[in-house]
């Protein structure tokens, strides 16, 4: 099965390397973004100037194995379809990708497009997923490969995979786990796909309360109104390598990038 791969992020480019190694696959082309392209997201109310740190990386990849690589311009151009349509994939997968993918690209592969999000779906679809599962005190996190449809991370799912999330895990800790987990979806699946043999699951996705916002560094500023607990698990989710969470003291901001939970003289009192 001839297979594009879109990413523009170190996770990315370990799943790639998962899937260059997946006998039933054939990896036919590699799509990322330039060295610096802009995020829009929020309904288009915010846009973010970002840097593909794995770029040079994935043209190395591309050397290596013989296989061209195309940065885009623009995400659903004229440009990016006739690349897509020259290379012929009977699937194209996506991970650590961050522009939304129109129905003409979507239907070049006789397959679909498929995707990772680190939720279990149909919860916590949209921005920033383990950040907020971990805020929201949720005690599973997970990771979901499905088929990237109009909408929201909405399309039919294909499986999951759930992990703990430990009072130790940190942001980074988290995203080690889950991202494990994800790999070996991709492991899994893919060669299913290629012989038409994977389950497709139709989501429930009717709540639309369950849609999740992009998070913007003012976002970690600590709300101390909040229970200690509450305090500790957002500094947690907001860790290295994200910005951290963070106080204004003294019209200073100060991060913070970790903290605990004490008993005040074992009165059952606790303070962060």
């Amino acid at each position: 099965m001839n297979v594009v791969f879109f990413t523009a992020s170190a996770y990315g480019v370990k799943c790639l390397m998962s899937i260059l190694k997946i006998k039933e696959i054939v990896v036919v082309g590699i799509v990322t973004t330039q060295a610096e392209f802009t995020l829009t997201y929020n309904d288009g109310k915010d846009n973010k100037r970002m840097k593909n740190e794995v770029l040079s990386e994935l043209h190395q990849i591309s050397d290596i194995n013989g296989i061209e690589c195309f940065e885009i311009q623009r995400m659903n151009s004229s440009d990016t379809y006739g690349v897509l349509k020259k290379w012929k994939p009977d699937l194209i997968v996506v991970s650590g990708w961050y522009h939304m993918i129109g129905e003409t690209i979507r239907e070049i592969p006789k397959y679909g497009v498929v995707g990772l999000h680190a939720s279990l779906l149909p919860k916590y679809r949209g921005g920033a997923p383990l950040v907020w599962q971990m805020i929201n005190g949720e005690d599973k996190a997970g990771i979901t490969l499905f088929y990237i449809e109009e909408g929201i991370d909405s399309g039919d799912i294909i499986a999951s995979a759930e992990e703990t999330i430990e009072e130790t895990d940190t942001i980074a800790t988290l995203y080690e786990k889950v991202g494990s987990r994800g790999i070996e979806l991709l492991k899994t699946y893919l060669p299913l796909i290629a012989l038409d043999k994977a389950p497709r699951i139709k989501q429930d996705y009717s709540d639309e309360k369950d849609i999740w916002p992009q998070r913007k560094p003012e976002d970690g500023l600590i709300d101390w109104s909040k229970s200690p607990k509450e305090i500790e698990r957002f500094v947690r989710a907001q860790t290295k390598p994200y910005p951290g969470a963070y106080a204004i003291i003294d019209d200073k901001k100060v991060i913070i990038w970790d903290c605990t939970v004490e008993n005040i003289q074992g009165g059952g009192i606790e303070r962060v």
